[in-house]
């Protein structure tokens, strides 16, 4: 009882400081009340009604005597469901040069904050904060508050060099808030964090992972903190919540979760060479999300290979439909996880489930990523690689530029294919720097006897011109984009009429 009463006295004197007369006058009602009820006879239960009521309206919190701001319409801020809304439109529709930026932002001490004022006061302090924030805002810009004390700030477009002006951004924010807000006389300091990512440093190009992404460099800069600023990177650890791995496993289990395939050609004879596959989350609330949205949640909830043999059942499943519908595709390619290549027994599952279905290995292309390569010599990812290349497997390296394989690795491997990044690939058809690039890669991998494969080619322009370089297969929007099985079939025969076409015309050319 002793340490409740000194903390009593203190709301006590908190309140009597703050709302002045108002509560002063409450706090003698009390015995006025208690005296008129003593004078008319009144029950006991009246008298002690009469001597408490007016102590709890002294204790209670000031909500009634402060309005809350609505959290979107007082303070300006849009849902959430319409920020990612504006951050598809514009990732999606908008120019492919221009740079945009998803900005999270959180107050650092406001756990501390709820701990000593009410909700009004709270959401009060919020809101002069906001209002603060938009000072500097300009009009194009989209703001959202995603939680009591979190924002989100979405720049549609930004002057280079970027990163410099969203870094100068984030500085204004954290100055313009620096300021103590005043409440009821009282002065609360508030400071700031940020984490930041840019669209062309985002995991997918959709709002919901620019989002995340900055988000998690948020939680990076709180870590930092107080009034850190952060960036997302690779290395940026994305966070993962338990209940979200679980709903992605149950949604694979149920089938939810399904493979796509995006056709490669050949530059020489534009005959089908391939098909990668990719999976697909038909989500009931956010509809079909890409691998970069989710797959993040089985490597974090060590699930990866549960969900890369589901994705490998379903490409040799596509081989023996394709086979049954009398159509020529020579291979199908799967990406292989690092928690896939680390099993030991991944050579002989791998090897029974081919059997199984009764096909030849050399139909099956191991994707693995350029620095799984590079950073293994002799462990059991090394002898697996090397394992499924003895067995007649072929082997793609991905993402090939983007790490720091050596030429050594190259051949160590015995690699049969080398699959240009698309930052290399984007403008290949007006960027000299790229031209050169790809023309050193596609020299590198001819006299190495080792095949090419550009991927992520949007466009008819970047197309011819990658053909012309010599890459020897190409694969993106400009060929196909990725498709359920259901749609290959069609679109096989349509590529295969356009195909004759094309003979057709050529041999009347003179």
């Amino acid at each position: 009882m002793g340490s409740i009463f000194p903390k009593v006295r203190q709301k006590l004197a908190r309140v009597l400081r703050t709302e002045g007369p108002i509560r002063l006058l409450l706090g003698f009602s009390g015995p006025i009340l208690a005296f008129a009820a003593y004078r008319i006879g009144a029950s006991e239960l009246l008298l002690a009604m009469a001597c408490v009521t007016p102590l709890v309206m002294i204790l209670t919190p000031r909500l009634r005597l402060h309005r809350a701001p609505d959290k979107q319409t007082d303070t300006g801020a849009v849902e959430q469901a319409t920020l990612l809304h504006e951050m598809d439109e514009a990732l999606s529709n908008g120019p492919t040069h221009r740079k945009m930026a998803c900005v999270a932002i959180s107050i650092d001490n406001f756990t501390e904050l709820r701990q000593d004022w009410d909700i009004g006061a709270c959401d009060e302090a919020v809101f002069k904060s906001l209002e603060r924030i938009k000072s500097v805002l300009r009009s194009e810009d989209i703001l959202a508050r995603l939680e009591d004390a979190e924002f989100v700030l979405f720049i549609p477009s930004l002057r280079a060099p970027e990163t410099s002006a969203v870094l100068a951004l984030c500085d204004r924010l954290l100055t313009v808030t620096k300021p103590p807000v005043h409440i009821d006389g009282h002065a609360l300091h508030l400071s700031l964090s940020a984490g930041f990512c840019m669209n062309t440093r985002a995991p997918a190009q959709t709002g919901t992972a620019m989002l995340g992404a900055a988000r998690a460099a948020l939680k990076e800069a709180r870590q930092n903190g107080p009034g850190a600023v952060r960036a997302y990177s690779k290395n940026t650890r994305m966070p993962v919540e338990s209940y979200l791995a679980n709903e992605a496993l149950q949604a694979l289990r149920d089938g939810k979760i399904t493979t796509w395939f995006q056709p490669q050609v050949s530059t020489d004879t534009g005959e089908i060479t391939g098909f990668e596959t990719l999976a697909r989350w038909d989500h009931p609330e956010r509809g079909v999300l890409l691998p970069e949205e989710f797959v993040h949640l089985f490597d974090d909830s060590n699930r990866m290979e549960e969900f890369g043999e589901k994705v490998f059942d379903n490409a040799l499943r596509a081989l023996l439909a394709w086979d049954e519908a009398g159509v020529c595709v020579p291979s199908v390619s799967a990406n292989f996880a690092t928690q896939q290549l680390r099993n030991p027994s991944l050579v002989e599952r791998i090897k029974w489930d081919v059997d199984r279905y009764g096909l030849d290995p050399s139909r099956l292309t191991v994707e693995v990523l350029e620095n799984v390569i590079a950073d293994r010599e002799d462990d059991i990812i090394t002898r697996n690689i090397r394992a499924l290349r003895s067995q007649g497997f072929r082997i793609d390296l991905d993402d090939f530029g983007t790490g720091h394989a050596s030429i050594a690795n190259i051949r160590r491997f015995a690699v049969d294919r080398i699959k240009i990044d698309r930052s290399f690939v984007a403008n290949a058809d007006t960027d000299p720097d790229q031209q050169r690039m790809i023309a050193a890669i596609v020299s590198l991998s001819e006299r190495l006897g080792i095949q090419t494969l550009a991927e992520g080619v949007e466009t008819p322009s970047e197309l011819s011109f990658l053909s012309q370089l010599g890459c020897t297969h190409l694969q993106g929007f400009a060929v196909a984009r990725p498709m359920p099985f259901e749609q290959t079939l069609d679109w096989i025969a349509q590529h295969n009429v356009r195909l004759q076409q094309a003979q057709i015309v050529a041999k009347r050319l003179p």
